[in-house]
């Protein structure tokens, strides 16, 4: 695949990013997400056997509905499950989500880079916001961000995960759901058309591009299959590496300055050939 294609940078107001195996590397994504039984062992502890059956039976609801057990959507349905006949949901998930957050080891996180840093402000000074749609919970988003030392770089207005697209009938919209794009579009009001996504899953990337309409998708990933080449509109091996590309796109002039002829829409930066 060619390289990052400037246009699209030029044209954002908003680089909306996947969390898990995006902000957090692979190695600390797989790292995390195997410590799984202990989360689950954790519920069972601190609720009970009752507790961890229900978890099991969400999980199987969301499995037969074709879905993917992800832990927001996994937690908010176990949550309807457990609490008290006509009780608000929002205690009971609450303990859920403390009870596997508290459980998980963090060790593993590494402090984030000077380039990551400062290409992250360099973004906020081109006027280009930076946020998160996760799958997960934003309780393990804001401690990893801590640990990675970037909190200041986003604002909790700006971290969404599945819980948060919760509509007035009580339905998740997770990703690829088209609704949870939206939805995050319209709590920072910014166009489809100024958004670049970035995930490390091709379905999400091809739902944000071709049901939501954003200006951009960009996969963090090491290869394409033919069927997304026309789809995604750049591959990158990492997050870093995307930010890298990013930047130099920034500093070129005829990007940065107001007011200049931007560059041709094929033209591009080198970036790693498919």
């Amino acid at each position: 695949m060619a390289g990052l294609p400037a246009r699209i940078v030029r044209d954002s107001r908003l680089l909306l990013l996947d969390f898990d195996g995006v902000v957090t590397t692979e190695a600390e994504d797989v790292g995390l997400k195997a410590q799984t039984l202990s989360v689950f062992a954790a519920i069972g502890a601190q609720f009970g056997e009752r507790a961890l059956k229900m978890v099991r039976l969400a999980g199987r609801a969301i499995y037969d509905a074709g879905g993917s057990l992800q832990l927001g959507p996994l937690l908010y349905h176990a949550a309807k499950l457990l609490k008290p006949v006509d009780a608000p949901i929002e205690p009971t998930l609450a303990r859920l989500i403390a009870a596997c957050t508290d459980s998980l080891d963090y060790r593993g996180i590494a402090p984030a880079g000077e380039n990551l840093r400062e290409a992250l402000a360099r973004l906020k000074e081109r006027g280009i916001e930076v946020a998160i749609l996760t799958n997960g919970v934003r309780e393990n988003v804001f401690r990893v961000l801590a640990l990675k030392g970037l909190t200041e770089m986003f604002p909790p207005e700006h971290i969404f995960d599945a819980i948060s697209t919760l509509d007035k009938h009580g339905k998740l919209h997770p990703k690829p759901d088209p609704k949870g794009y939206q939805f995050v579009l319209r709590e920072l009001g910014v166009e489809p058309g100024s958004c670049i996504v970035v995930d490390n899953s091709r379905k999400n990337v091809r739902a944000a591009k071709r049901e939501v309409g954003c200006g951009g998708v960009i996969y963090i990933g090491n290869s394409l299959k033919a069927k997304d080449r026309k789809v995604i509109d750049h591959l990158s091996p990492s997050f870093v590496h995307l930010m890298d590309e990013i930047v130099t796109v920034l500093g070129r002039a005829d990007i940065v300055e107001p007011g200049r002829i931007g560059l041709p829409l094929d033209e591009h930066i080198s970036a790693p050939v498919d």
